[in-house]
């Protein structure tokens, strides 16, 4: 039976909701800087910020993006030996793929934390007209690589859990590479079906 493991259709939604704050905050961006950029253009005037407020949320949506992307596992690995392994080899290299993906968020959360730590401790503001405390799009840049880590974290365990229960191929499809007829598929799926997932338990 195909259903997604309880743990992750929480991750799965918290994943599809920032993908979509996410995707107006950048459209809202370019908004943003189109018009800046016809006033300079048309009346000599800025709206100020456009370019710090397009900078923030760059960085906001880069992190949060990091989760979003290991669970349609669309990150770039090399499969030229994987592809020829077995199944069990396989899930080996997934597993270690996700232990380094591991010591990567772990490191990213750390200097993340210790970026907003200091503007906490120093109530650091912009140094531009808008002066906006730092904390606040600092705390949502964390916020991202926290989800990251958990992401993460619930993938292992999940994947971990198919291992004990002997279910090699459902570990297989819950952190392995796409493949070459899934990739394709992900591509001529209608957009309404796009968000589903089919992982196994």
């Amino acid at each position: 039976m195909n259903t997604v493991p309880s743990g992750l259709t929480a991750i799965n939604a918290v994943a599809k909701a920032s993908t979509w704050v996410g995707g107006f905050a950048l459209l809202g961006c370019a908004l943003l800087i189109a018009i800046d950029l016809i006033l300079r253009k048309a009346l000599g005037i800025s709206l100020g910020g456009a370019d710090e407020i397009a900078g923030y949320v760059l960085a906001i949506t880069s992190a949060w993006a990091f989760p979003v992307t290991l669970l349609k596992r669309s990150h770039i690995r090399v499969d030229i030996l994987y592809a020829r392994l077995g199944l069990k080899p396989r899930v080996a290299l997934d597993l270690f793929a996700l232990a380094c993906m591991g010591v990567l968020v772990t490191a990213l959360a750390y200097h993340a934390w210790s970026v907003l730590k200091d503007s906490i401790d120093y109530h650091s503001v912009s140094n531009t007209p808008l002066q906006v405390p730092q904390w606040i799009p600092q705390s949502l840049w964390f916020a991202g690589y926290l989800f990251f880590a958990l992401t993460l974290l619930t993938l292992m365990l999940a994947s971990l859990g198919h291992l004990l229960r002997g279910r090699w191929e459902a570990a297989s499809a819950l952190i392995g590479i796409n493949t070459v007829e899934e990739e394709i598929e992900e591509e001529l799926r209608p957009a309404g079906h796009a968000s589903k997932e089919h992982t196994p338990c």
